[in-house]
């Protein structure tokens, strides 16, 4: 959208918009739990229950949600890893296509792109919805790089969607003019044609500087996919939980300070008189130094002794298990707390992911496919926003860099999250071929299988995967082979095991499959069948 410098300054006399301050509210309070950012500030006093020392103490030692937080979003570290998915870029010669490609492998700060997008801009999709991943352009106009404006540094904007029309930032206080630094209030205002500066003082608002813009749309992109519910601004994905989040960063600091008040053990002892002074409390006229004054042992020396009178009789009484002791504090209050604690976790994470922890050391195949199905879903709708974020960066890339040689791009993430463990994978393999499904089923859960297994050593899944493709009769035992087929592939079956263990990790990794499969088969000229025993 372009807009007319008359209306820039009507935009700039109205002020911030109320969706714009309730955005910024949100924001804080996101900040909080997300990046623990100001959680002091946050705490309330709870009144009628806590004095204001206990208060203090509880904001100087509370522990923020950013922990819970890490590991409520936890599966959405699946995304970047899964597999398939495709990248499509649309620019004119395989030259240009390669210097794009490069680009974007480091985009700011040695990242790729989509490794900026896991490390920085998905943070700020959780706690900043509404601000922008905004595309600056270097001094000498030949580079463009991707910043964060947070909301908190926006005074008014126009968006559809994730798209924004047009943007005005907060003031700034300070601006160079020609090498000088001028003081005053200064907006920005970015549209589809100019990057403005406005100068305000008072009632006057003049501009002071228009710079071409380089791509005829404003280069920002809206952190979250999320309309509120009244459509004026963005929300998190944790909105859903956030008065979850409340709840459990109240209690754990109340927890906290509970500890502090009530978790040291007291140890008592009977009164005994000071050795110095005879439990006078003074020598001479001075006061006693070993117990101030007291007149009493205030520190048990491991080498003191109390001496007891022994009973004389059936009837004299026994205290020595009474002359000291510890006054332990009662579990049930901080056990309690650990309990509500857990709930509100576990209704959080239902909460976002449709499906609890599973309670059980071996549930069923099918329970595990029932409780991996909701995550599976949920992270499509996350798959879905980092997606169309890194579609809509790459297009303002080619599009600074290749103008109209740039036609687009389609970006695809892959689907396959493998949020099922190794283990379960492995059981439903197991269960499939005992069932007799086809081979094409076989190998694709096997190939999950694997992917899960090396999720973090590609190099020996690379190897898992070769081999699948090498193996004669991958899903058969060679003893139910035998008699089935004739001797020259039973010998393949019965020695590839030997043949495979005896290539190093380089040699399969190096080599491609047709290679590795005509030294297979010179390794099988070389053997016998009647050399190996086999089970009848």
């Amino acid at each position: 959208m372009i807009v007319k410098e008359k209306d820039i300054i009507e935009i700039i006399k109205k002020g911030q918009p109320k969706f714009i301050k309730e955005a910024k509210e949100k924001q804080a309070v996101l900040n909080v739990h997300v990046n623990k950012r100001g959680v002091e500030e946050h705490l309330q006093k709870v009144e009628g229950f806590e004095n204001q020392e206990q208060f203090e103490l509880r904001k100087k030692f509370a522990i923020s949600n950013k922990f819970m937080i890490a590991n409520l979003l936890r599966p959405v570290d699946k995304i970047f890893t899964a597999k398939g998915g495709s990248k499509i870029y649309n620019v004119s010669g395989e030259k240009t296509k390669k210097e794009l490609i490069k680009k974007l492998q480091d985009v700011r700060y040695g990242y790729s792109l989509r490794k900026w997008i896991q490390m920085i801009q998905a943070n700020k999709f959780y706690s900043d919805p509404s601000g922008l991943v905004f595309f600056e352009v270097s001094k000498d106009g030949l580079k463009t790089y991707p910043t964060i404006k947070s909301i908190q540094s926006i005074r008014n904007y126009s968006t559809e969607g994730r798209v924004v029309d047009w943007v005005l930032f907060e003031p700034f206080k300070k601006y160079r003019e020609d090498g000088n630094e001028m003081p005053g209030e200064y907006y920005r205002f970015f549209d589809d044609q100019y990057d403005y500066i406005f100068f305000r003082d008072g009632d006057l608002i003049k501009r002071v500087e228009k710079l071409e813009n380089n791509w005829e749309k404003v280069p920002a992109i809206v952190n979250s996919n999320i309309l509120n519910d009244e459509l004026k601004y963005s929300d998190s994905p944790l909105d859903l939980v956030i008065e979850l989040a409340e709840k459990y960063l109240r209690t754990n600091t109340i927890k906290s300070i509970h500890e502090f008040l009530h978790g040291f053990p007291f140890f008592w002892m009977y009164m005994k008189k000071c050795k110095s002074c005879k439990g006078a409390g003074w020598v001479g006229e001075e006061k006693c130094k070993p117990c101030k004054g007291t007149g009493a042992v205030l520190k048990k020396d491991v080498s003191d002794v109390m001496l007891l009178n022994t009973p004389k009789t059936k009837d004299s009484p026994t205290i020595a298990p009474n002359v000291a002791g510890y006054v332990v504090p009662p579990l049930e209050i901080p056990e309690e707390q650990r309990t509500e604690l857990n709930f509100i976790w576990m209704l959080m994470s239902f909460t976002m992911w449709g499906t609890s922890h599973e309670d059980s050391e071996n549930p069923t195949a099918t329970a595990a496919f029932l409780n991996v199905q909701p995550k599976n879903d949920s992270l499509e709708f996350f798959t879905d926003a980092f997606q169309d974020m890194e579609q809509k960066m790459v297009d303002l890339i080619g599009e600074f860099y290749y103008k109209e040689a740039y036609k687009g791009n389609s970006t695809a993430y892959g689907r396959r999250y493998l949020v099922e463990d190794p283990e379960k994978i492995w059981e439903k393999y197991v269960k499939a071929k005992n069932n007799g499904s086809p081979k094409s089923t076989l190998n694709h859960i096997l190939s999950q299988y694997y992917q899960s297994e090396f999720m973090n050593d590609p190099e020996m899944l690379s190897i898992m995967l070769k081999g699948m493709k090498l193996e004669p009769f991958l899903h058969e035992d060679f003893v139910k082979l035998k008699g089935l087929i004739d001797d020259e592939w039973l010998k393949r079956k019965v020695f590839f095991s030997e043949w495979w263990t005896g290539l190093s990790e380089d040699e399969v990794l190096m080599k491609k499959i047709d290679v590795l499969k005509k030294e297979f088969e010179e390794f099988i000229k070389g053997v016998n069948l009647a050399d190996k025993e086999l089970i009848d």
